[in-house]
């Protein structure tokens, strides 16, 4: 007969037992694993297109007001976003149709390169500040070129001009690298030829485009700079795809890279081997939202681009101008000499000031699904990575990887803009960070 005190005790263990087999299990540590052997594609860049906005700025802004918007944008210290391309349009108005986006070439034969000086500013301000790598587009041929006469409302490149339109393309080119000194380093044919718009538009069928293309291709080939030439850019990636599969083969060797805009959903792109970049997109359609929320969404964005290969990625403008509401900009201009920055500049510097122009993209894989992680490497070896962490609770998380003694990193959140972090130590190839909810942060090792 078991005694009343063996069975209490009895009980006791019993219940011990019970409360150990419905405790919470032990969950792995989240780590985030950098192979600095394993790589993929060559990183061009991060950035944005200027157009007419910078005009605004050029003219209605103090200089020290420019300065510090300037400085936000391209200066790589401190707490500013580094960027690395600016888009560039090649203007298509003459001086009657638009005091500002002029273009170099009114009518047939005749140069004017007192133009485009807004752009040409703030091309000169970026490289001041270190930034020189410049993508050029048109949003339409001179009007004179074109069956409707005028650079709006579509049109076609008439198919006479076709060779004084790749003429043109080569010569903005040449002056804007040799005689201005901006490095003109991507150049697309035509930007959204699938559609017409009231503003500055050209279309394109198939054909037009294949025979477009290639004779661009040639002619800025010709110049034996190292200029890529590339397209169709079209408003969304299947209207790129659609495009790019269609062309000859003759053309798509010609061509340098793709390049798509990642407006409407996610479409696969058929890239035969050459390199693509998102070169647009905005929330164009919506009021501005200027918080993390926003920000992480960019942020994402860029990571996947990234992680399918892609070599780059632009915003739509630097600054959106004060008559405009919708997210558009990464800086928007206030009037009064006043401005706000969103989110989202801060968190494209979180990419663009720890993965430079030539760096190589490394593998970096989490093993927590809310962190995603991105990784590169420069030419010594030295490796950076960028850490999203899109829940709403902090994570504490062990980067291993490393060959480097230490790490200095930034972190952009709810509270905080591409703010300094503690430096840490690097032990056994690794260093143990915690990441605030809804925060990106980058580490680079020293």
């Amino acid at each position: 007969m078991i005694s009343k005190r063996k069975r209490v005790y009895g009980g006791i263990v019993l219940s011990s037992a019970l409360l150990l087999s419905f405790a919470s299990p032990a969950y792995a540590a989240s780590t985030v694993s950098v192979q600095k052997g394993t790589t993929y594609q060559t990183i061009w860049g991060f950035g944005a297109a200027a157009n007419h906005p910078v005009n605004e700025l050029k003219t209605g802004y103090s200089a020290a007001v420019q300065g510090q918007i300037l400085d936000t944008l391209f200066r790589t210290d401190n707490s500013n976003a580094g960027l690395s391309i600016v888009r560039l349009e090649i203007n298509s108005y003459t001086s009657a149709q638009d005091a500002v986006q002029t273009t170099f070439m009114p009518s047939d034969g005749v140069l004017n390169w007192n133009t485009d000086l807004h752009q040409r500013w703030f091309a000169q301000e970026a490289k001041n500040r270190g930034m020189n790598q410049f993508y050029a587009v048109p949003w339409s041929p001179p009007g004179w070129m074109k069956d409707n006469g005028s650079p709006n409302n579509g049109g076609h490149l008439k198919s006479a001009n076709y060779d004084k339109f790749a003429n043109y393309m080569k010569t903005y080119v040449n002056y804007y690298r040799n005689t201005l000194g901006f490095n003109i380093k991507w150049l697309s044919v035509q930007n959204e030829p699938d559609i017409s718009t009231p503003y500055a538009s050209a279309q394109y069928t198939i054909s037009e485009m294949n025979t477009v293309a290639a004779k661009v291709a040639d002619a800025v080939h010709g110049l034996n700079q190292g200029v890529l030439v590339g397209g169709p850019e079209g408003s969304n990636r299947s209207a790129s795809n659609n495009y790019i599969i269609n062309l000859s083969t003759t053309t798509r060797d010609k061509l340098d890279f793709l390049t798509v805009h990642d407006y409407s959903a996610y479409a696969d792109v058929s890239t035969y081997g050459k390199p693509l970049m998102s070169t647009e997109v905005s929330d164009f359609q919506h009021a501005n939202d200027p918080s993390i929320t926003d920000g992480l969404k960019w942020g994402n964005m860029i990571a996947s681009d990234l992680k399918r290969g892609e070599k780059g990625w632009l915003f739509w403008w630097a600054v959106n101008p004060a008559s405009s509401t919708t997210g558009e900009g990464l800086i928007n201009l206030l009037g009064n000499n006043t401005y706000s920055v969103n989110k989202r500049l801060y968190v494209m510097g979180q990419f663009s000031r720890f993965l430079r122009p030539d760096d190589t993209r490394i593998l970096a894989s989490s093993s927590d699904s809310n962190i995603v992680s991105i990784a590169g490497k420069n030419a010594t070896g030295r490796a950076a990575v960028v850490l999203i962490n899109n829940s709403s609770s902090s994570i504490t998380t062990t980067v291993s990887g490393m060959t480097f003694g230490h790490v200095s990193g930034r972190r952009t959140s709810a509270t905080e803009n591409l703010a300094k972090l503690t430096d840490l130590a690097v032990s056994g190839g690794s260093f143990t960070v915690t990441l605030p909810g809804k925060s990106v942060s980058s580490y680079v090792e020293y």
